[in-house]
């Protein structure tokens, strides 16, 4: 028995030596501590079973002392166990705060690998980002009707939108490391909170102030809007919160320009509604290069190419009136904004109708424009548009005499049928 626990002892102490060798802070010491009693059990149990490895010698001196190591047997193994139990009472609680650690870090593992967020966030932290956007409300700590979590809804009352922020970990949101992808079960659970609070999906890791912040957006096939995803400090949030807020005030302002434009279009036939300006002619021509000037205002509205476009452009339906130009030799293009210029320098020599027979006149070439510079040109047929030359016919009496011709046409019909 003896035996067999002094080479128990010695496995165990070359197990805790070459533990102790590797390991290192609180395990290492433990280890050496558990080598300690270990040292002590192998030794006693070694003295213990000398008197069963050795036969009783002949001489007296060393038969006294076998007589002796042999009554002390039952001392020394009780010793030695001592030792050997002192040793097992510091390993094992150390062994159950390691399977303890273990398991904790197995969950810990698998939060991180469904993308689990911050239990919560700190008041200071919530306070802190408060400040930083003062104009939105925030609330910390929301859960949608399936319980899912999200650890702050920062709410724009101005432009009605809603960020709702799931903050977790950078090692949960990256869980293979900085050059690994984005945990795609982080990216699902931050769309499915944000859908069921009814809002724009906002992932947050919070960096230490040495970090250098990044944001992105969730790669690959998503639900719209598209999550997005900031590295960065409680400032950056807000950040982020106020240029999605800016973007929304833009889209607003253009849909309502939109809206405005539909509505314009569906009061007023005209589809080419153009600048206006009240300034007069001879105080704009003051403003600027004398030819620039005339180049736009007088001789641009004579070019057969400005003159076709602005036709179509209009359905030869007069600004003044609204009346259709009928035939198109009554209608003239004319300037609505004297205070523009021409900025196009090319110029082409074209006959013009109505001028002296072979007789060409420079002009500033609108065709090369349209084609090289069409935001100049653009400009230009914005402040252009068609009329009436002359005065604009009576509606009424046209409604008249159109009616009179109809009536007219119908009984000619009448007559053809009846003679046949």
């Amino acid at each position: 028995m003896s035996v067999s626990a002094t080479l128990l002892s010695l496995l165990l102490l070359l197990l805790a030596g070459h533990y102790a060798r590797h390991a290192g802070g609180l395990n290492a010491a433990l280890a050496r501590d558990f080598g300690y009693w270990q040292r002590g059990a192998a030794a006693f149990f070694a003295i213990g079973a000398l008197p069963q490895l050795i036969a009783r010698p002949e001489l007296e001196m060393a038969a006294a002392i076998h007589r002796g190591l042999s009554a002390l047997v039952p001392l020394l193994l009780l010793l030695g166990a001592v030792c050997f139990g002192a040793g097992l009472h510091k390993l094992i609680p150390a062994l159950k705060r390691y399977r303890a650690q273990r398991e904790q870090a197995q969950r810990q593992q698998q939060i991180a690998r469904r993308g689990g967020p911050y239990p919560q966030l700190s008041a200071e932290v919530v306070e802190s980002i408060r400040q930083c956007a003062p104009e939105m409300t925030l609330q910390a700590d929301r859960y949608d009707a399936a319980g899912r979590h999200a650890n702050l809804v920062i709410d724009s009352e101005e432009e009605q939108q809603r960020y709702v922020v799931y903050a977790l970990p950078r090692e949960h949101l990256l869980p293979d490391g900085d050059n690994g992808p984005v945990n795609p079960n982080a990216v699902q659970q931050a769309v499915e909170v944000a859908q069921g609070l009814e809002g724009r999906p906002i992932l947050w890791a919070p960096l230490s102030p040495q970090g250098s912040p990044v944001g992105y957006y969730a790669p690959g096939e998503t639900a719209e809007p598209r999550p997005y995803i900031i590295e960065g400090k409680d400032v950056h949030l807000a950040e982020l919160a106020k240029k999605f807020d800016l973007v929304a005030r833009s889209e607003r302002r253009r849909r309502e320009a939109r809206e405005a434009e539909r509505r314009a279009k569906e009061d007023d036939p005209r589809s080419h509604i153009p600048i206006r300006t009240e300034t007069r002619a001879e105080v704009a021509k003051q403003r600027h290069d004398r030819d620039s000037w005339e180049r736009f205002n007088i001789l641009a509205p004579r070019h057969p190419h400005i003159i076709d476009v602005i036709r179509r452009r209009t359905g030869d339906l007069c600004d003044r009136c609204l009346q259709q130009v009928v035939p198109e030799d009554n209608g003239k293009v004319v300037v609505t904004d004297h205070d523009h210029i021409c900025k196009n320098e090319a110029s082409v020599r074209i006959a013009l109708d109505g001028s002296q027979q072979g007789a060409a006149q420079t002009m500033p070439d609108c065709s090369q424009c349209h084609y090289e510079t069409p935001e100049l040109y653009e400009s230009c047929l914005s402040r252009l548009t068609w009329v009436h030359r002359g005065e604009c016919p009576d509606a009424e009496e046209d409604a008249e005499r159109d009616a009179e011709f109809d009536r007219r046409e119908k009984l000619a019909e009448l007559g053809r049928s009846l003679h046949q």
